[in-house]
């Protein structure tokens, strides 16, 4: 039985999961950060992972084991309005007293990071199976 397979969708996944991880994090490190009036300001980012092809599940698997990409993953910024408070006494406050912050959403941001965690221990946990599976298999052979 070829376990590479396993291994490789394993690890696909495992990629994106720490692609949405980091995303997660980025967003939530810049929740706080002051937006410059004059200048744009940074914008939540999110993972979108396409499927580059309609063909059945073997073929993307064969393809992706044999150097070609089975997905398209972007980073695209989202359109959300920035976040602002009233603190006039702020360097970078506008006419109007309001400093802009970035608009991110740290309860949504955290169940992503949860849920992207979740799912990169369930390949793993995939991967490790698939790895003790081919130990067993091997020492089962040896013993003939």
């Amino acid at each position: 039985m070829d376990y590479s397979k396993a291994f490789a969708i394993s690890a696909a996944g495992m990629s994106l999961e720490r692609t949405r991880v980091e995303v997660a994090a980025t967003n939530l490190a810049h929740a706080n950060t002051v937006q410059d009036p004059a200048a744009a300001g940074y914008r939540p980012m999110r993972v979108i992972a396409r499927a580059l092809a309609t063909q059945p599940f073997g073929a993307i698997v064969d393809s992706s084991l044999a150097g070609l990409p089975a997905a398209s993953v972007t980073l695209e910024p989202q359109a959300v309005a920035p976040r602002t408070a009233h603190e006039p006494g702020h360097p970078l406050a506008d006419a109007q007293g309001f400093v802009s912050y970035p608009g991110v959403d740290p309860a949504a941001e955290m169940v992503t990071l949860m849920a992207a965690m979740r799912s990169y221990e369930a390949n793993l946990a995939a991967l490790n199976t698939a790895r003790l599976l081919a130990l067993r298999t091997l020492d089962i052979g040896r013993g003939t």
